[in-house]
Formats: structure tokens, C-alpha cells, sequence
């Protein structure tokens, strides 16, 4: 009962953001304290000592624990790094389709313009190199981020645009993270970055004389992974260049950024609204007072305005998160979050993923020792190979004088040493060891191809190579072998992936609807691509201008955040199990052609999509039954207009003919004008009435 008394409403508070009036050494500290207490928490977990490892594995270096001599042999096959990158490389494989879909028909079209724009954008943008970004830095700290944000360019036009960063564990911190391993559902997450002195001072303008390079404890939990960032980044600055020795030198370059992201629960309880946000920002918004009255829709049949009292969750002043960015010195900015979907702006992969370890492991963990065996077998065959070579020699020294033992080289052509004959019997030079012992035994060589299946088997090799063979396949039989070949930990990884881009999906529909305008989606879409509701809505916007129901003739009663949240909730990101590998579209490629062969009513943009066909071109329609009867129509007006042109043409040449078919063509029911082909000969195509006309002739 005593440690209960100790816990005073106050000490209780503590884990609280300090309000947004409060001053700034008090945030900032705050932010310190908490940042502490992520890397605490990251160096609890289990797969935190295997950063280091797999960092310096992934860099080609040694990390065998034993001091070897200078002349024994240090190669390394490093089988484990090209594992790693085989499974990373065929995992970052993805298919590129985004795939929106509403429940509700008035929405369906907008659907369907949303998945052209972001379609256009994952293939512009590269997106799946920073998948790949996202799933090396997974590999090796057990854990990778992808945080798409919108972004403008500090030079040029200062045209922005949505792009990806990508993080390795260390870098992104939660606080109270839940048992569930939701890091949605931590109080607070913090990210820290670090960027050039231009970048961070085109970033935040008003703080260039407190934005100094620093060298704060809190950036990073290694020098190694720091150095390696700084380098990464001295490359792109300066074009060539090594990184500095230490972090500490790095801080020249460098500014320290924390982005944190807090599930703030304050609540406005004062008299009056509050105004929140940037003036003029795509983020402002009013929050009501709690308890006071807010606009609740209008009676429908007089038109009253009506009301309702405000509850918690109206009267929140940050119900979208909030953000705090600052330094270890300084407060750039607090308040609400810039995102209009109101999750932490970031999604993870783990390649080796379980219930009770939130961090997940490194996909070098379980092959480490074996990597290290295999290199020890690999040295000690190599030192045998070298000492056959230029085997160890005894002499006596009464026979040959010691300066000429040592210029002497078995292996040199023509070799010539003088010895005493009196003083030694037979060959003055003798191995010094027997030299059976010197040979590469077989049992060696097949130790270490056992090590190496076993590594390839705990990495699943064989399912990673049949996943890349299962792209290319031409027939649904070689397709079945290939399934069959592909086991369960493969598919496991791949389905742990599809979470992850569901939410990348959600996240990158809502930074359209927030920062994409019709004219730039006209760009991407064309001007035929744009659906009449859009500027219904707004002309400068993808948001409708009224909430459902409201009249268009008054101003809508709810803030751009509200009728952006209420349309995109209409537009559900879906993703078809098993099928971002193209573990299921394959069989859905090969599917969709035996049952059009069958009959069954399946146009061509749907077949030409699922095997991404480029360029294809588009057929009206939102289900596959709509495009079907559109394409049947569009064929119809094809056909009528060949055959017009076809008579057109029979009737220029003087050729006669029946209508709609080719010159000399017999009528349904009648003879073909001229003698019978006889197919005596291979078909020929011969000139007719001086050049006038041709025909195919297979008489001889």
C-alpha cells in the first residue's frame, strides 16, 4: 500500500504532453525524456544485439570474434549476404495496382480515377525502390519504415510532391507502445532524422540562427549506424568522399530532427471555440467547447438549422494526433498533424516477425554462426592450399648457409641451391610436416556445402527462387510445380507485407485528396479522365464542397477535414490475399483466359490489366460485365465501319463482290465469282487486271 501512496495525481500526469502554451525548455525536455525511454525500450527487445552484427555482415566485414595471424587466410564467401539481398530483392517485387473500391455506386467512378492517379504515381515515383529501402534496413535492424509525406522542392518552382522516406529501427521510437505490438496505438512515436544545414534551413526558415549541427546523445543508439547515414549523405553532397571517423565529426554536416507524433487527448473545456492549425493550411480547423452548440444538419422539410451538443470527441483539440518537431534545443513547431488521415505517417515490414516481439528479428540472425563456420572451413582450406604451394622446409643448416635457404623458392623454374654433399645425405630440404596433413579432405568440402544448404534453408532460398520463376512461367502445368515448390514461409512473409501497403495505401488516398488538384490530376489522367462530380465538388479540389444532404447553394457546415474523411471513408483500399507477390494473380492471369475461351462474358482491359499490358488503353465500364457490353458495342461500330469500307473499296476497284466482304468474295449461299481454288500449289498473291486488283491463288 505505501508504493500506491507514493503516486501523487501529479507524478501520475508526468507521462503527459506538456500543453502547447507551456514553455519551450518544458517540451523539449519532455521530448528528451521520451526519446530516452524509446531507445530504453528498443534495447530491451531481443533483436537489438543483432544490429551491429548484421550491419557489419551486410558491409562485407569480419565478424569473427578470433584474431587470426597476418599470413593465415581471411576470405569470406559471405553466402549470408547474398541471401539476404536474394530474399530482399524478390520480396521488393511487387505488382503495381492499387486497388480502390466503394460500396456505395455513387462512388464508383471516383474509385476508379483514384486508382489511375496513384497507379500513375507508384510508377513515376519509383515507390517500390523505397519498398526496397524499407525491407534492407528490415534485414538488418529488424525492422524498416516507409513514411510517405508530401514535399516540396527547395529549389526550381517549389512544386511538391508525395514521396517516401524510409527508416531502420533506431530511428523511429515508440512510447507506451500496447502489448498488441500497434504502434498506431502508442501514446507517442518519434522519428528521428537528421539532414543537411541547407535542407533544415529551407525547412524551417524562421529558425536558421538556432539551427547549429549538433551532437546530440539522443540521435541514433550506434556510431556505426550514424556514420554510415552521414556518409550516405556526404556522397550526395559532395559527390565522393569517406565519412568521418565519429558521429561527434559528423555533427559539422548534419542537423538533429525529431518528428513526434502524440495521441494528445486535451480536450477543450474553455467557453469558447479554438481556433487550431496554421491560418490558410490545408490542417487549420475550429474545435467547439465542449458542451456547447454546433450545427447538426437542417430539418428537411422547413429547412430549420439544428443543433446539438458537443462531446468529447467534438471538443478535442487534436483529433488527428499532434506533432511536436524540434531539435534537442529548439521547438520548430507544435500542433496539430499535417496529414489529414490522423495515423503515425508511417507503416513497417519485419522480415522476421512474432506476437511477442514487437521488433522482429534480423533476417541474418539464424545464419550468423553458420556464415562464420563456413568461413572457417573456407580459411582452413585455403591456408592448406597456400602451404602446398610453397610448402614449409627444414635444412640443415651444416649443409646449406641460412641466406640461401631463405632465397631459395621450390616453385621457382629452374631453381638452383649448392649444399654440402659430405654433410647430409639425399635432399638437404625436408617437409616439415607430413603432407597428408596438408590435403583438402573431402569430408571438409561437404561439410561445407551442408552448411550452406542448411543457411539457404532457414532462409527460405528454394521458396524465393521459386516465387522469381513463378513471374515467367508459360503454361498453368509449370505453374502447379512451381506452387508446389513453394513453401510456407515465403508466403507467410508475403502475406505479412499486405497489411503494411493496405495502410500505405490508405495513407497515400488521403495526401491526394489533400494535395493533389484537378489541373495536376488532369496531368496524370487527362482531361477524359476526370469524372463531371469532381468539379462539382471544387474546381481546385478533389474533395467534395458539401457533406451529403447539405445545399449546395449555402456554405457547408463542416471543414475541409470533415468532407475529406467522409469521402475518402467511401473509397476502401483493398488487397486480395496472396496476391502482391502474384502468388494468386498468376493463377488468376491464367484463369481469366480458359474462361473467356469458355465463354464466360470477360472483356479484354481486364485480361490486358492482369498481365500488365501497357498502354492498353481503357473500356467504359466499372464491373467486367459493363466493359464487356461496351466492348461488344464498341465492336459492333468497328465492324460495321470495315464493312462499309470494304464495299467502299469493292466498289472503287470494279472487283464486284458481296457486301461487306472482299473482291471476287461469293454472297452467303452463292458460288465465289471465277474457278474453284484448287490448293494444288502453296498460296501466292498475284496482280490482276494490269496491277488493278490482286488475289491469292493455289493452283499451279
Amino acid at each position: 500500500m505505501a508504493d500506491y501512496a507514493e503516486i501523487t495525481p501529479a507524478s501520475y500526469q508526468e507521462w503527459q504532453a506538456p500543453p502547447a502554451a507551456s514553455a519551450e525548455s518544458r517540451i523539449v525536455s519532455w521530448v528528451d525524456d521520451i526519446t530516452g525511454e524509446g531507445q530504453a525500450w528498443l534495447r530491451s527487445q531481443r533483436g537489438y544485439g543483432d544490429m551491429k552484427r548484421a550491419l557489419d555482415i551486410l558491409s562485407g566485414m569480419d565478424v569473427s570474434s578470433q584474431r587470426t595471424l597476418e599470413y593465415r587466410s581471411k576470405v569470406s564467401t559471405n553466402r549470408l549476404k547474398r541471401n539476404t539481398r536474394e530474399v530482399i530483392g524478390a520480396m521488393a517485387k511487387l505488382r503495381p495496382f492499387w486497388g480502390y473500391h466503394s460500396d456505395n455506386a455513387a462512388y464508383k467512378d471516383q474509385a476508379e480515377l483514384m486508382n489511375k492517379v496513384t497507379r500513375a504515381w507508384y510508377l513515376e515515383s519509383f515507390a517500390d525502390r523505397k519498398v526496397k529501402e524499407a525491407l534492407a534496413y528490415a534485414a538488418a535492424t529488424c525492422r524498416g519504415w516507409l513514411r510517405p509525406v508530401y514535399r516540396r522542392e527547395l529549389y526550381g518552382t517549389g512544386r511538391g510532391d508525395i514521396t517516401l522516406l524510409t527508416y531502420g529501427a533506431p530511428c523511429v521510437l515508440p512510447t507506451q507502445l500496447p502489448a498488441s505490438g500497434d504502434w498506431q496505438s502508442a501514446y507517442a512515436v518519434t522519428i528521428l532524422d537528421e539532414m543537411p544545414v541547407a535542407m533544415a534551413h529551407g525547412m524551417f526558415p524562421t529558425f536558421q540562427s538556432r539551427l547549429r549541427p549538433s551532437s546530440s546523445r539522443y540521435w541514433y543508439m550506434n556510431d556505426e549506424v550514424r556514420v554510415s547515414s552521414g556518409g550516405n549523405i556526404i556522397q550526395r553532397m559532395f559527390g565522393s568522399g569517406r565519412p568521418r571517423s565519429s558521429s561527434a565529426q559528423m555533427s559539422e554536416l548534419l542537423i538533429p530532427i525529431r518528428y513526434t507524433y502524440v495521441i494528445d487527448l486535451t480536450i477543450n473545456t474553455t467557453k469558447s471555440a479554438i481556433p487550431m492549425g496554421e491560418p490558410g493550411s490545408s490542417w487549420a480547423y475550429t474545435v467547439p467547447a465542449l458542451g456547447s452548440n454546433i450545427p447538426a444538419g437542417r430539418d428537411l422539410k422547413s429547412g430549420t438549422q439544428l443543433y446539438r451538443i458537443a462531446n468529447e470527441n467534438d471538443a478535442r483539440l487534436y483529433p488527428y494526433r499532434r506533432l511536436i518537431i524540434s531539435t534537442d534545443k529548439v521547438k520548430l513547431y507544435d500542433g496539430p498533424s499535417f496529414d489529414w488521415h490522423g495515423k503515425f505517417p508511417a507503416v513497417s515490414f519485419s522480415m522476421d516477425e512474432w506476437p511477442w516481439e514487437p521488433l522482429g528479428f534480423s533476417l541474418v540472425r539464424d545464419g550468423y554462426e553458420l556464415q562464420a563456420s563456413i568461413n572457417e572451413l573456407a580459411r582452413g582450406n585455403m591456408d592448406k592450399a597456400r602451404a602446398q604451394l610453397d610448402p614449409g622446409l627444414a635444412y640443415d643448416t651444416n649443409a646449406v648457409a641460412s641466406a640461401e635457404a631463405k632465397r631459395y623458392d621450390p616453385m621457382k623454374p629452374r631453381a638452383r641451391v649448392g649444399f654440402d654433399g659430405n654433410a647430409v645425405e639425399g635432399n638437404p630440404f625436408r617437409e616439415t610436416i607430413n603432407p597428408e596433413i596438408l590435403k583438402i579432405s573431402r569430408e571438409s568440402m561437404a561439410l561445407t556445402t551442408y552448411f550452406e544448404n542448411t543457411m539457404d534453408s532457414q532462409q527460405a532460398i528454394s521458396d524465393v527462387k521459386a516465387l522469381a520463376q513463378m513471374r515467367a512461367v508459360g503454361s498453368m502445368d509449370d505453374l502447379e510445380k512451381i506452387m508446389e515448390a513453394n513453401g510456407p514461409i515465403i508466403e507467410d512473409m508475403s502475406r505479412s507485407m499486405e497489411p503494411p501497403m493496405r495502410d500505405l495505401g490508405v495513407m497515400i488516398k488521403y495526401l491526394i485528396l489533400q494535395y493533389y488538384t484537378t489541373p495536376r490530376i488532369m496531368q496524370i489522367v487527362g482531361p477524359d479522365g476526370i469524372t463531371p462530380e469532381v468539379f462539382d465538388y471544387d474546381p481546385a479540389k478533389l474533395i467534395p464542397s458539401h457533406m451529403p444532404g447539405e445545399d449546395p447553394e449555402k456554405s457547408s457546415e463542416s471543414n475541409a477535414i470533415v468532407r475529406a474523411r467522409n469521402f475518402a471513408d467511401n473509397l476502401r483500399f483493398f488487397i486480395t490475399p496472396s496476391s502482391l507477390h502474384e502468388m494468386q494473380q498468376m493463377n488468376m492471369k491464367l484463369g481469366l483466359i480458359q474462361l473467356k475461351k469458355a465463354g464466360v462474358q470477360i472483356d479484354d482491359q481486364t485480361i490486358a490489366d492482369a498481365w500488365n499490358l501497357p498502354n492498353f488503353g481503357t473500356i467504359p465500364g466499372s464491373t467486367i460485365r459493363e466493359r464487356f457490353k461496351a466492348q461488344q458495342e464498341e465492336m459492333l461500330i468497328f465492324a460495321a465501319r470495315m464493312e462499309a469500307i470494304k464495299a467502299a473499296l469493292g466498289a472503287d476497284s470494279g472487283g464486284g463482290g458481296a457486301p461487306g466482304q472482299p473482291p471476287g468474295a461469293a454472297a452467303p449461299g452463292k458460288q465465289p465469282e471465277g474457278r474453284p481454288s484448287t490448293d494444288a500449289a502453296p498460296a501466292t498473291l498475284q496482280s490482276k487486271d494490269g496491277g488493278a486488283r490482286s488475289t491469292i491463288a493455289t493452283s499451279k
